[in-house]
């Protein structure tokens, strides 16, 4: 039985082009290794400051902790560019309007800048 699918199998092997590794990565673009590089880089960065981090005081380490998130929390909020697994939690504090968001201000800088009975406002007087 393996003889006989040996034996068909044999033309198919033959007609498989033969390429040899090294050619493989001779196509392979100047931008992939540059990433390559660059990530080998930032995982030994990341490996020593938190092996720095390991000697620091906890409680600085959730602050600091705390801070990034937060951060990250307020940009997620402002532009809206959280991941679709957290639009849960970020749509109710986006729409609360306690925190500030781009297309809010956005629609405000495209209004017509009128007073409220609808007259628009007298131009400034040039600075003496």
């Amino acid at each position: 039985m393996a003889a006989y699918t040996l034996a068909r199998m044999l033309p198919l092997l033959a007609a498989v082009e033969k390429v040899k590794p090294l050619e493989k990565l001779q196509g392979v673009s100047g931008q992939f290794w540059l990433k390559v590089i660059l990530a080998f880089i930032l995982l030994a960065v990341a490996i020593s400051v938190i092996k720095k981090a390991m000697g620091v005081n906890r409680i600085f380490m959730v602050i600091i902790c705390m801070v990034v998130c937060g951060l990250c929390g307020v940009y997620w909020t402002y532009e809206r560019t959280e991941p679709a697994f957290l639009t849960p939690i970020i749509e109710p504090i986006a729409r609360s309007g306690f925190l500030p968001q781009k297309d809010f201000y956005e629609n405000k800088q495209q209004q017509d800048p009128t007073t409220k009975d609808g007259k628009k406002p007298a131009p400034a007087k040039p600075a003496k």
